[in-house]
């Protein structure tokens, strides 16, 4: 038997930070500068994360510029597959009216929202993008694959890992920024 091992790795941090207080509009304008925006040069992947890159066979990434940067910040001389199928999910918070709120306000709001809904969330193409990227994820024939994503996404596309015949590697660790979530497959 062999075993196979795919890791998650979420982005470095954006380059573009927001300060002070937004309304609804204002936090949709803050979203669109985040996604255009690459990744802050002063933040780099931790030793250990840039080493196990330095095994993998192939990096693969979500097309968004932050997430493309991170993938290159780990291993420039390893191929880097950008996709499509890697981005985000739609993150939008409720509205809120003229509220103005600072971003952790905002995240709070959109986390709430979650919780209401029940994982409803989550739109149902959402769930078939994360269905189809695990198993385009699994036609690489490689020992090891690092895939460089997004916080909620990465939650997603494990569960359809998973569903593959995916285990997690320990318990689901932290969603920080350059976090690694590792799976592995037996066949």
């Amino acid at each position: 038997m062999s075993e196979r091992r795919i890791v998650l790795v979420r982005h470095g941090r954006s380059a573009h930070v927001h300060e002070g207080w937004i309304d609804f509009e204002g936090f949709l304008q803050w979203r669109r500068a985040y996604e255009a925006a690459g990744i802050d040069p002063r933040d780099t992947p931790p030793r250990a994360l840039r080493e196990l890159a330095l095994q993998a066979g192939v990096i693969v990434t979500s097309n968004v510029r932050r997430a493309v940067e991170s993938a290159q910040a780990l291993g420039s001389h390893k191929r880097v597959v950008p996709s499509s199928l890697l981005h985000e999910l739609e993150l939008t918070p409720p509205r809120l009216g003229r509220l103005r709120l600072p971003m952790i306000g905002w995240a709070l709001a959109y986390g709430v929202r979650m919780l209401v809904r029940a994982n409803k969330h989550v739109t149902l193409v959402e769930i078939e993008r994360a269905m189809h990227a695990a198993q385009w994820l699994t036609q690489f024939d490689e020992e090891l694959i690092i895939v460089v994503t997004h916080a909620s996404f990465r939650s997603l596309l494990t569960k359809a890992l998973e569903a593959n015949g995916w285990r997690r590697d320990g318990p689901r660790p932290r969603a920080r920024h350059w976090s690694a979530w590792a799976l592995t497959y037996t066949r």
